[in-house]
């Protein structure tokens, strides 16, 4: 198999780290992937992106998931400081929700993901990504 530049590149750039840089590199991929491990963390995320700020919002762009499991994925984007809570106080306290710098650049993983997995799912399985409407 030919290598591309860049591969040859990344290849060299991986045979060139000792095994305690392998090693600590770890930690921070395993962050990476329990916080994109679940499908509504990412789509909360998404939605929060879009601007849909407030729970209802929410609710109605992930019109399948759960209210448990999207107060659920709030709390946990939020602790992991990744959207932010606001309330804002008047007659009816109303509850906005915007994504922070981190969960902005998050999305830099996440589009090369998708990336890499697109590619992956036509080179190597054979499934080309079709539209939602099935085109």
């Amino acid at each position: 198999m030919e290598y591309t530049p860049q591969e040859q590149l990344l290849l060299e750039r991986i045979q060139g780290m000792d095994k305690h840089e392998l090693a600590s590199g770890i930690v921070p991929i395993c962050d990476v992937l329990d916080i994109l491990g679940s499908r509504w963390k990412v789509e909360i995320l998404t939605g929060v992106a879009r601007g849909h700020c407030r729970f209802s919002e929410l609710k109605s762009f992930l019109y399948d998931i759960s209210e448990k499991m999207l107060a659920s994925g709030l709390r946990e984007l939020t602790d992991l400081q990744l959207i932010e809570r606001t309330v804002r106080f008047g007659y009816t306290n109303r509850v906005e929700y915007r994504i922070t710098r981190q969960g902005l650049r998050l999305f830099n993983v996440i589009f090369a993901m998708q990336e890499w997995g697109e590619d992956y799912r036509k080179e190597v399985l054979g499934i080309v990504n079709r539209s939602p409407n099935g085109e």
